[in-house]
């Protein structure tokens, strides 16, 4: 089954208001092993605002990340050996990442401060983790669910960065006996607008429409709707929702194939 893949980040309106970019970024794809098993990656990362470089460290993650996971899942061919301590040495080796750019540049690995969610999909197998807020929400045709609740700090508007000494302690992994054929991941600026706090759950109107609209589209799409997408979270609708930067992948491997037919 082929994967099709949507993704926009969008600068949120207190940014602007600020004169600053956008600090959140995503990577995500399909890449291949040596066996021919095809993977899906999705990387999102959250560049806090307090931290000078944070958008810096979101970068850095997404870049050091992909390269960490691909690597180590073609050494495995699979993700059948997959452990919590494996997923685990993934999150150390891009923490080290940021940590040797902020040494080179005689700055405090703090100064990129930055969330971490990532998801690897394979034909039947899985993995989720997550270090901070934002989330992980998985589908299976019947309907939505998060893979993690946000995770805050102390008080509502803090959270647990990738760069946090304890990060370790913070690491949320799952490793589902069966993986999704829908993956949507997302930074905290969405988070009021895609999820249910009263029962923590998906909030379905959200996802559906969309999902609706790419499985019916094929791949050269893709690119399109991304910017379409980029238009919907950058609308007057949403900004009145939030003033955040936000950042959405979605991904599915389901085919609307009556809806090909009848275009």
């Amino acid at each position: 089954m082929i994967w099709r893949i949507v993704q926009a980040s969008s600068t949120g309106t207190s940014h602007i208001d600020h004169g600053e970019v956008c600090q959140d970024e995503c990577l995500a794809g399909v890449f291949d092993t040596p066996d021919g098993e095809a993977y899906f990656l999705g990387l999102v990362s959250d560049g806090a605002g307090s931290a000078p470089h944070g958008g810096r460290g979101a970068s850095i993650v997404c870049e050091a990340g992909s390269v960490v996971i691909e690597q180590w899942v073609r050494e495995s061919a699979s993700l059948s050996e997959l452990t919590r301590e494996a997923m685990a040495s993934w999150v150390v080796a891009i923490r080290q990442c940021i940590c040797r750019t902020a040494e080179a540049e005689g700055l405090a690995s703090r100064d990129f401060a930055c969330t971490l969610l990532g998801a690897v999909v394979g034909t039947n197998t899985a993995a989720f983790f997550q270090v901070g807020d934002g989330a992980i929400v998985i589908g299976d045709g019947d309907g939505f669910a998060p893979v993690f609740w946000p995770e805050t700090g102390e008080y509502a508007n803090m959270t647990y960065f990738v760069t946090d000494e304890d990060a370790l302690g913070h690491l949320r992994v799952e490793i589902p006996p069966s993986p999704p054929d829908e993956v949507a991941m997302f930074s905290d600026g969405l988070q009021r607008l895609a999820l249910v706090y009263e029962s923590q759950t998906a909030y379905t109107p959200f996802f559906e429409p969309m999902f609706r609209t790419i499985r019916k589209a094929d791949l050269a799409a893709c690119d399109t709707l991304s910017d379409q997408l980029a238009h919907f979270l950058n609308s007057l609708k949403v900004n009145e929702r939030t003033d955040d930067d936000k950042t959405l992948v979605l991904a599915t491997r389901r085919y609307d194939r009556e809806a090909q037919r009848q275009a």
